[in-house]
């Protein structure tokens, strides 16, 4: 769906068909041996040295505190961060990064952010709060095969697990999504009371924990036309019911940002992201290497830094 279109078509085309199926592509062989890397204990020096920014710098130094490399059943070689961004909130770590997310969110004039799963939900709650954004969250469930799309709200997709626990579907909560877009429509049809045909405007950002190879945000880039689609033509039609406006009303959903913590550069995600909706994602670390011996990772603008030392 390029940006600014229309979405129609997809949205009748989504609803006359099984569950899409997201894919990820295989993770991009890099070495585990990290010939030459900082150690941790020059690490800060590095940073500081660095073209990052203020939040980029503090995030990449408690993730160096708090993470380390590791291999995922469903993922390959990663990196392991749940401490700083899905098992805890951390406002000294992450406070600075979400100021400078929130003000590119602003720039690109975003109304509504949409998260997929729970994982993300700690670091998204506080882009909300630090752009004043509200969020929807696609919760995480079981595939039913035999259901296909029946009992599945507009925009639900499957997609593999990332920690190797098999097929999963992915699915907004239609109460809470429908009144978040209420909110956002209603005064735009009230401010155009007097024109001919209204348009409403829908304009969703993307937000995760992390962006490893763009197929869940692709995913949820799709299903955010879809879930703003179908929320809207709700919202018109009790409006209709309520009032009897029977002016022709449209429609223009788009995705306009992307913003997340941490970015897997090696895998190429921007160039994804850019092909599917225009638009180069916000990232406070962008990543370019993952190193198991010893757990190391590189970082664009720094150079390749070791994990601190996990003492036995």
């Amino acid at each position: 769906m390029a940006l600014g279109s229309t979405v129609d078509s997809v949205a009748v085309t989504w609803s006359e068909r099984a569950l899409p199926r997201y894919e990820r592509p295989h993770e991009a062989l890099l070495p585990e041996l990290c010939a030459d890397c900082i150690p941790y204990q020059e690490a800060g020096a590095a940073i500081a040295a660095s073209p990052l920014s203020d939040g980029s710098q503090i995030l990449l130094a408690a993730l160096l505190r708090l993470g380390t490399a590791r291999v995922f059943p469903g993922g390959g070689v990663g990196i392991e961060y749940a401490s700083l961004l899905k098992t805890a909130a951390r406002p000294d770590a992450l406070a600075a990064h979400a100021a400078e997310a929130a003000a590119h969110l602003h720039a690109q004039q975003a109304d509504v952010l949409f998260v997929p799963g729970m994982s993300g939900y700690p670091v998204a709650a506080m882009y909300a709060l630090a752009s004043g954004l509200p969020a929807i969250f696609l919760k995480k469930g079981k595939v039913h095969p035999a259901d296909g799309h029946a009992g599945y709200p507009p925009g639900s997709f499957v997609i593999p697990s990332y920690t190797g626990e098999g097929d999963v579907v992915m699915h907004v909560d239609e109460d809470a999504a429908q009144d978040i877009v209420d909110g956002i429509v209603a005064p735009q049809l009230a401010a155009q009371r007097d024109a001919a045909r209204p348009v409403l405007t829908l304009r969703a950002a993307g937000a995760d924990d992390i962006i490893d190879k763009a197929t869940m945000s692709l995913a949820v880039g799709d299903s955010a036309v879809v879930v703003g689609c179908a929320a809207i033509r709700d919202f018109v039609r009790r409006h209709r019911h309520t009032t009897g406006d029977d002016r022709p009303i449209a429609e223009r959903v788009a995705v306009v940002g992307w913003v997340t913590p941490l970015i897997k550069g090696y895998n190429a995600p921007q160039a994804r992201l850019e092909r599917a909706f225009g638009l180069r994602p916000f990232a406070g670390i962008n990543i370019t290497g993952v190193h198991l011996h010893p757990p190391a990772i590189g970082v664009d603008g720094v150079g390749t830094l070791a994990f601190a030392p996990r003492v036995p």
